[in-house]
Formats: C-alpha cells, sequence, structure tokens
C-alpha cells in the first residue's frame, strides 16, 4: 500500500545484544548520512545490516547480487583450495548462520532473518556459486545478495574494510 515504509534490521548471530544495539544504531546513523533523502536503502556493517523500502520485500526471495569483494592477493596451492572448498560445503548448508574452519581458511555466511529455510538455503547455494565462480582464486572474498551473504578468507589475508553500503 502507498505510504507505508517496510524495513529489517539484523545482527550477526554471534554477537551478544548489546554489541547488536551499537551496530544498529551505527548503521542508522551512517544510512542517514549516506542516504539522506532515498526511498529505499540498505547498508551492511561488520556486525548488522539494515534495509528499508517503500515495496514490501519481506520474506520474497531474491538472489541477486549487491556487491561483491575479490582480494588482490590470490592463493595458488591446491591445499589452499582443498580447505576453502571444505568451508564453502559447510557455509552451503548453514542453517540461516553458519561458520566453519579448515585450516587455515575461515568464512561465514548469514540469511537474513524473513526467509523460509528453504529460500535461506537456495540463497546460500548461490551465494557460494558465486564466490567460487567470481572470486576464482582470491584468497579473501565476500559475496552479498539481496537476502544473504558468503565470505571466506585465508588466515592473515582478511581485509577488514569498512562499511559495505550497496
Amino acid at each position: 500500500p502507498e505510504g507505508f515504509i517496510y524495513g529489517l534490521y539484523q545482527c550477526r548471530a554471534d554477537l551478544r545484544p548489546n554489541e547488536c544495539s551499537k551496530c544498529v544504531k551505527s548503521c542508522v546513523d551512517q544510512i542517514g548520512l549516506i542516504c539522506p533523502l532515498a526511498f529505499g536503502a540498505s547498508l551492511q556493517l561488520e556486525g548488522c545490516y539494515i534495509r528499508y523500502e517503500h515495496v514490501d520485500f519481506l520474506g520474497k526471495p531474491d538472489t541477486s547480487l549487491w556487491y561483491k569483494r575479490c582480494s588482490k592477493a590470490v592463493a595458488n596451492d591446491a591445499e589452499f583450495f582443498r580447505r576453502r572448498d571444505d568451508v564453502l560445503a559447510d557455509l552451503q548448508v548453514a542453517n540461516g548462520f553458519g561458520v566453519s574452519t579448515s585450516g587455515f581458511v575461515e568464512g561465514f555466511a548469514l540469511c537474513l532473518g524473513d526467509l523460509s529455510m528453504a529460500d535461506c538455503s537456495s540463497c546460500l547455494q548461490e551465494a557460494v556459486g558465486k564466490l567460487r565462480s567470481i572470486c576464482g582464486s582470491a584468497a579473501s572474498a565476500d559475496v552479498f545478495l539481496a537476502q544473504c551473504y558468503a565470505r571466506y578468507w585465508e588466515a592473515g589475508y582478511y581485509d577488514e574494510a569498512g562499511p559495505f553500503d550497496f
């Protein structure tokens, strides 16, 4: 309906409630500065995410690619790829939120909380597929789809960049 605004916020599942509150407050403050007159916007920080739209997006599957980041550093040894693939296999079947480690490769994945488990699973499969196809042999990579994201990194190469804004 006209005149309605739909929104959601979500924190990474491993954040404590006070960390979540601080992150969401920071997200709200920043989105007001970055997108002051927008009818819709989303902002992903390291630990939380907010999105608002003038159309109802809640619970509607959407696997469109919003953002990707592939490290400039690349790996070229079979051990890295084996461990990365182990991590990605775990993330692909995460139940809404997943963390995985295989030796020196780590990763995590997250779905937005408005998705059903089946839609979350489809979204994560798509995100992991894009990590492989888009970022190839990158030592670290992030792929953000409209309703889920997945990332992996090789110890020592993970780039703690600022906010991911879409």
